[in-house]
């Protein structure tokens, strides 16, 4: 259970980790049983980031997609064998009278019974918590690994500050075809986040604004001629990605919510 579920910066995260422990450490077994099913047996869906972040945060879930009826007949199940324990632990030795043979093997009997009881319910959560530790140990593998490091250094290109207004840029471009040229775009940068442009290269690795974009992956870059015969950059979001303003992410298969404005369409580019 302690482990289903954490969150955190990277130094805050084990400490979290440790007041879910000592939290469920405190916990009844009905309470760990009612906990399970709403944790677990549900639906993760979207969690809110932290606000005011400084450094990276991440969250780890494990949850176990199933039906209605299942998550009623496990509860029913958990709920037998929270029962059966609480009787064992309360009730079990005052009806035993170990003088008696006949009162020792009804006792015998009972705790067969409980053992029977309780095994496929065990057998259940301990299949649930391999499942957990091979997903813990794949993610740790991935984490660790060159593919890894890269996924990490693309995600956190796609939603710095300068790619998220990039973006914002080419979503609202008033080109039916959807490109923007991107030293106008440069322009704009240029007029709104200066400091983002001069540090360029010492926070994102990458000198110009095309390798920059090159390298999230998100967009799709190209040359058009001019009508003085020359050529230019233009750019657009892919069409597997879509803008999510309201999120400041740019992301797969999300809606598109953008304001209403206009860049220019000349500029000198920033290369």
């Amino acid at each position: 259970m302690s482990n289903a579920r954490f969150e955190g910066t990277i130094a805050s995260a084990p400490a979290n980790l440790g007041e879910r422990r000592a939290k469920f450490h405190k916990q009844t077994l009905g309470q760990l049983a009612g906990q399970f099913a709403d944790d677990v047996l549900a639906d993760a869906g979207e969690r809110d980031d932290s606000e005011s972040l400084s450094e990276a945060w991440f969250s780890f879930g494990f949850t176990i997609q199933t039906d209605c009826a299942f998550v009623e007949q496990h509860t029913a199940e958990m709920k037998a064998v929270v029962d059966a324990r609480n009787d064992l632990i309360h009730h079990f030795l005052p009806r035993w009278s170990p003088a008696s043979e006949e009162s020792t093997w009804s006792a015998l009997t009972y705790l067969d019974d409980q053992r029977a009881g309780a095994l496929p319910l065990r057998d259940r959560l301990l299949g649930f918590t391999k499942s957990l530790q091979d997903a813990a140990k794949a993610h740790a593998e991935f984490i660790a690994s060159p593919e890894g490091d890269r996924q990490f250094e693309l995600q956190w290109l796609r939603q710095s500050r300068l790619v998220l207004l990039m973006g914002e840029l080419t979503s609202r471009s008033n080109r039916s075809d959807g490109w923007t040229v991107l030293a106008t775009a440069g322009q704009i940068v240029w007029r709104e986040e200066p400091d983002e442009l001069k540090c360029m290269a010492e926070r994102y690795g990458h000198r110009t604004l095309k390798k920059l974009l090159q390298a999230t992956e998100l967009f799709d870059i190209d040359e058009e001629l001019t009508a003085r015969g020359g050529t230019r950059t233009i750019y657009r979001i892919n069409a597997r990605f879509k803008l999510r303003t309201h999120r400041d992410q740019v992301v797969p298969d999300s809606e598109l919510r953008v304001s209403e404005a206009s860049p220019r369409d000349e500029g000198k580019e920033h290369v």
